[in-house]
C-alpha cells in the first residue's frame, strides 16, 4: 500500500496535525490499543485536496479508553458513547476547524433485514472499511508510529477517487441500508463525480426498499439535501434515478421551484431556514400530493405546514386579484396561511396583482396590531368574556383599514360597539 504521510502534514491544518500527533502518541502508550486510523471522508478529501470536515477515527482495540485519553489531552469533556461502539468527542471552542472527533471501534456489521439498524461486532480495520458505503469512503490512513501514513484501501477507493466515480462496495449495500441511495446522490454532486453504471443498476433495483425506511429517516435524508448548497443538482439527480417517486408517488419538484432555488442561490439571497426551503421545494404540489408527502415523512407540525401551505394558499389566492380589497380583507384571507408558503408564492407564483397583496401582507399588514388590549377594555367597564376578543378584532380590522389611528380612537370604537353585543 502507498504511504500518504505527506497528506497528514503538508495537506492538513495545524489543528488536524495536532490531533494526528496525539493519536500516534496515545496509541504507543496504551497497551489495549492495537491500531488507530483516520478514516472515511477525511481521507478522500485529503487526497482530493479539499478542505476536510470533522475527524473520524477507527480504533482496533479499546476505543473507549483511547477516546477518553484523547478527550482529556485536548481539554474536551468525556466522550458520548453510543450503542454501536462509537464515541463522540465535542471539540467546539477548542478547535476552529473541527467541531467534533468521532472515534469508532473497528467493527463488522450485519443487517437482520433491509433498512434495519445494524448488529455490530468488534473486528479488524479491513472489516471496518468493508462495512462502509462507497469505495471512496472506505479508506484509512494509519496514525501508528510503526506504519505512520500507510494507506489501507481494501476496495481500491484510491483508484475510484482518481476516476471520479461513486461505486458501492457490494451488491447488497442498498438493500442493507437504503439511505445509501441518498448518500450516493449527495456525494456525486458534492464531489463532481459520476455514479458508476453497476451502482446505478443496483440503485434502480433497490428503490422499493426506500419504503422500508421510517418517516424520520427519510425526512432526515431529505433535509440533508435541502441544506446542501448544490441542492438543485441533487434534486435533479434524485428525479432522474427515481428516488423522489420512491419516497412518495406524489413527490415532485417542479421546474419553477428548481429555477427559484437556483436563482436565489446564485444571487446569494436564498433563505437558509428549513420551512422556507421546504415551501419553495414543494411549490406546485396539489393538496392530495402534499398530504401524501407529509404522511410519508411522518412530518412534525412545522414540516407539515410548509408542505401543505402552498395548496392551502392556492385555494384562495385568486381573490387577491380584486382591486377593491381592503387590507382587513387581505388579512382575513391570509391569516391562516403559513408565512413560508406566502414567501414561496411571491417567488414562484405568476406575476399577477395578487403578488403585490402578498408582499404588502408580508411586509406590512401582518404587523399591524391594535394598541389596546383586554386590560384596557376591562378598565373602561367592558365586562369579562368573549366580548373582549370580539371587540379587539373589530378594532384590529378598523386599524388595518385606516379608520382609527390612536389608542383613544381604538377605545372609543370599542365602547361604541359594546351596546350591540350586550343586546344580543
Amino acid at each position: 500500500m502507498p504511504n500518504l504521510s505527506q497528506l497528514l502534514t503538508s495537506k492538513s491544518s495545524d489543528e488536524y496535525q495536532r490531533v494526528f500527533g496525539l493519536c500516534r502518541d496515545i496509541s504507543s502508550e496504551l497497551d489495549s490499543v492495537d491500531g488507530v486510523y483516520v478514516v472515511g471522508g477525511i481521507v478522500r478529501d485529503l487526497i482530493l485536496d479539499r478542505t476536510p470536515g470533522d475527524i473520524d477515527l477507527s480504533v482496533t482495540g479499546d476505543a473507549k479508553a483511547f477516546s477518553a485519553e484523547l478527550a482529556s489531552r485536548i481539554g474536551a469533556p468525556s466522550p458520548d458513547e453510543s450503542q454501536f461502539l462509537t464515541f463522540k468527542i465535542g471539540a467546539t471552542g477548542i478547535f476552529s476547524d473541527v467541531s467534533s472527533i468521532d472515534v469508532v471501534t473497528a467493527r463488522s456489521e450485519t443487517y437482520a433485514d433491509s433498512a434495519a439498524l445494524p448488529e455490530v461486532e468488534v473486528s479488524s480495520i479491513n472489516h471496518d472499511l468493508k462495512r462502509r458505503d462507497f469505495t471512496v469512503n472506505a479508506m484509512a490512513i494509519s496514525l501508528m508510529g510503526s506504519d505512520w501514513g500507510t494507506l489501507v484501501d481494501p476496495k481500491n477507493g484510491f483508484g475510484d477517487v482518481m476516476r471520479k466515480r461513486i461505486k458501492v462496495l457490494h451488491d447488497g449495500s442498498f438493500v442493507d441500508d437504503p439511505t445509501r441511495i441518498f448518500r450516493a446522490v449527495r456525494y456525486a454532486v458534492r464531489l463532481g463525480f459520476g455514479i458508476d453504471s453497476r451502482t446505478i443498476e443496483l440503485i434502480s433495483k433497490s428503490l422499493a426498499n426506500v419504503d422500508r425506511l421510517s418517516g424520520t429517516r427519510v425526512r432526515n435524508e431529505f433535509e440533508l439535501v435541502l441544506m446542501e448548497s448544490n441542492r438543485v443538482e441533487m434534486f435533479r439527480m434524485s428525479e432522474e434515478i427515481g428516488l423522489l417517486a420512491a419516497i412518495s408517488p406524489g413527490l415532485r419538484i417542479g421546474t419553477k421551484a428548481l429555477k427559484v432555488l437556483s436563482d436565489q442561490s446564485e444571487q446569494e439571497a436564498i433563505s437558509t431556514e428549513l420551512p422556507d426551503l421546504l415551501a419553495i421545494t414543494m411549490f406546485g404540489l396539489n393538496e392530495d400530493e402534499a398530504k401524501q408527502v407529509v404522511q410519508r415523512f411522518d412530518a412534525p407540525a412545522a414540516w407539515g405546514e410548509s408542505i401543505t401551505g402552498n395548496a392551502q394558499l392556492a385555494k384562495h389566492v385568486a381573490v387577491l386579484d380584486q382591486a377593491n380589497l381592503a387590507p382587513s380583507e387581505v388579512a382575513e384571507i391570509l391569516r391562516t396561511i403559513p408565512l413560508p408558503s406566502i414567501k414561496a408564492y411571491i417567488l414562484a407564483g405568476p406575476p399577477l396583482p395578487r403578488r403585490e397583496k402578498l408582499v404588502e401582507y408580508l411586509e406590512k399588514i401582518q404587523f399591524i396590531k391594535p394598541e389596546i388590549n383586554g386590560d384596557d377594555l376591562l378598565a373602561v367597564g367592558i365586562p369579562q368574556g368573549p366580548i373582549i376578543g370580539q371587540l379587539i378584532d373589530i378594532v384590529r380590522r378598523a386599524k388595518l383599514d385606516g379608520k382609527v389611528s390612536t389608542k383613544q380612537e381604538e377605545l372609543d370604537l370599542a365602547k361604541s360597539r359594546l351596546p350591540g353585543f350586550l343586546t344580543k
